[in-house]
């Protein structure tokens, strides 16, 4: 019966990180959108303006939706390794006990 409960604690704590990595899958794609949108506005405002305009107003959204999106990759790459390394453990556990 632990050996069940272990398995199923591994599970819990695997299929909570997957939730957590696509959650910030699903911010990245946010980030990736908030990005181009911001693209296509700053280039409608180029043909309509002058570029020092353009970059005092419209650089701060590209550096707004390239770091969400960078952020978001980064720690979804951490929870990645967090749960091979789980999945690892439980293996090398599931291995001894038998």
């Amino acid at each position: 019966m632990e050996e069940n409960e272990k398995i199923k604690q591994f599970e819990k704590k695997i299929r909570i990180l997957f939730i957590i990595r696509c959650f910030l899958w699903a911010i990245c794609l946010f980030g990736a959108i908030y990005w181009i949108y911001w693209s296509f506005e700053s280039y409608n405002y180029i043909n309509e303006t002058d570029y020092h305009e353009y970059a005092t107003f419209f650089r701060p959204y590209f550096k707004t939706g390239m770091m969400i999106s960078i952020i978001s990759i980064t720690i979804s790459l951490i929870l990645r390794l967090i749960s091979d390394a789980t999945k690892r453990s439980m293996k090398e556990e599931m291995y001894k006990v038998k």
